[in-house]
């Protein structure tokens, strides 16, 4: 059984790791961690409603006819 820290994102098979490619290093995880925080919309999460960013919203918002 291979030892990781998380699979990493997008799922990949591979033989080395079994499965699924994993990450075993912290600096990876971080990374996907704080991408997944980043493009993620509140709302997205069925049991998290509260996660994400929401930067989406926030930069392509519509601009209000003044």
């Amino acid at each position: 059984m291979a030892v990781g820290i998380s699979v990493k994102l997008p799922l990949r098979v591979t033989g080395e790791d079994g499965a699924y490619a994993l990450h075993k290093d912290l600096i990876g995880v971080v990374k996907q961690n704080f991408k997944n925080l980043v493009l993620t919309s509140p709302g997205e999460r069925i049991m998290l409603p509260d996660f994400g960013a929401g930067l989406k919203r926030l930069l392509f918002q519509q601009q209000g006819k003044d």
